[in-house]
């Protein structure tokens, strides 16, 4: 039964309830609230008004996340636990609410259990968070929410597709730190009394192995386009749903998940800011997306797509970055981001129809194609080489590599579409949710190797 997160300490929730796995054990909710309890206490002793949240386990920011609101304090989300990360945020003042073990300012997320569990219900208006974002420019961008807003949010997870995980355990590919993983992996099974994997899974072999017969996956659409060749899992194994997020999924990504797992991706639509606006199964190539019940969408003059949400400070139409062709019945279909234009010599050029064409040599596995930062406006790319592509790369070198790429393209791109410096790597920089490193991309330009 679903139950809000404000409520969920004083619900009637049985004591023997599955939570996670925890390092091969099961953890109760008994467990989990006398966790909470305890860790409550030592918070309220360091008579502090803020916190940051940041962990490794998913079990631990769920009780780190539920003790700092009940010790009526202001949560701060980093996008992840590097330490340079965490930095910007943690002073004596606002400690650190970890698993991790480290020097200074901690409250420590150590499974510690104290006395009886004293627990009012919260006030999902007075609680409040602040997201962060990893920001294009790789500085963090705040994003406050209150509890409120991401309690109506997970009701409408729920009311979407809590029939359908009804039971389901949950694992995942990427962080909780990010709110898609928060909310899917973490959040979501706890409200709704289902068991979630607290680990961050880097490999599909490692999570299959761990997961129980109809279990949920939450994953990025980077960990779903290097699905190692296996069996499909047989029906009993089956996952109901798989979520992915953070970037477009390719329609051939999509049929192969399907084809190994079970069910077609469900791609959820949305950002920190909006919280999820829509969502499709890509059973064709140009699947529309469908507003989730609450949203609604509009397209201005230039295509960018406007949503609002019940999710947003105010409740205002929030414009979004990307471009779309809204459909009669209220869907949208994404054209690419309004920062995927670029004007070069005077002519427009799509960033992502010159990936597009990059992806479909058989040199290449993925590619970035941006403008550099400075200086004239130079196109650049990084190009995530094929087995066949690195042959190659040994065979020719890094300029003529890049000298064959661009005859490739000729026969679709014009002159000012073609990248005039190139990096070739093994993986193109990625953070935890899969989605891409611009200012690690922007720094392979730095030095002086690569086929300029």
């Amino acid at each position: 039964m679903f139950v809000l997160l404000s409520q969920l300490l004083t619900s009637d929730r049985a004591e023997e309830t599955p939570v996670a796995q925890v390092a091969g054990a099961m953890k109760t909710f008994g467990e989990f609230r006398a966790e909470v309890a305890d860790l409550t206490a030592r918070i309220r002793a360091r008579e502090c008004d803020r916190l940051v949240l940041a962990t490794e386990s998913s079990y631990a920011f769920a009780t780190g996340f539920l003790a700092g609101l009940q010790a009526d304090c202001r949560i701060i989300i980093p996008p992840n636990a590097l330490p340079g990360m965490l930095a910007h945020f943690v002073t004596a003042d606002c400690p650190l609410l970890s698993d991790i073990k480290r020097d200074g300012d901690l409250i420590p997320i150590d499974g510690a259990i104290g006395g009886a569990a004293a627990f009012s219900a919260l006030d999902p208006d007075g609680c409040q968070l602040d997201f962060y974002t990893s920001g294009s420019t790789g500085m963090p961008k705040r994003v406050p929410k209150s509890l409120a807003q991401i309690e109506d949010e997970l009701v409408v997870l729920d009311q979407t597709w809590g029939a359908r995980l009804a039971g389901a355990a949950t694992l995942g590919t990427v962080s909780h730190q990010h709110i898609f993983g928060l909310y899917f992996k973490c959040l979501l099974p706890l409200c709704e009394g289902r068991l979630f994997f607290p680990k961050t899974f880097e490999i599909w072999e490692e999570l299959l192995a761990a997961a129980p017969p109809g279990a949920c996956f939450v994953s990025s659409p980077a960990h779903l386009t290097r699905i190692p060749p296996m069996d499909p899992l047989p029906q009993e194994r089956a996952a109901p749903v798989i979520f992915t997020a953070g970037g477009p999924l390719p329609f051939e990504a999509a049929q192969t998940a399907a084809a190994t797992f079970g069910p077609i991706p469900t791609e959820v639509y949305g950002s920190t800011e909006t919280g999820g606006v829509a969502h499709r199964q890509q059973r064709e190539p140009r699947t529309p997306f469908t507003p989730l019940p609450g949203m609604r969408t509009r397209i201005d003059d230039q295509g960018l797509l406007s949503v609002k949400s019940n999710y947003t400070d105010g409740g205002d139409w929030d414009a979004t970055n990307d471009i779309a062709e809204l459909q009669p019945d209220g869907g949208f279909i994404l054209s690419g981001r309004a920062n995927q234009f670029v004007k070069i010599e005077g002519k427009r050029i799509s960033l992502a129809e010159v990936e597009k064409y990059l992806s479909r040599s058989a040199l290449v596995r993925e590619a970035a194609a941006f403008i550099l930062d400075g200086g004239r406006e130079t196109l650049v790319a990084v190009v995530e080489l094929s087995d066949t592509g690195w042959r190659q790369h040994a065979e020719i070198g890094a300029f003529r590599l890049g000298r064959a790429l661009r005859r490739e393209l000729a026969p679709n791109l014009e002159n000012a579409a073609m990248p005039k410096r190139w990096r070739f790597v093994d993986r193109l920089p990625v953070n935890a949710q899969g989605k891409r490193q611009q200012v690690a991309l922007n720094e392979l330009f730095t030095g002086g190797d690569g086929a300029d």
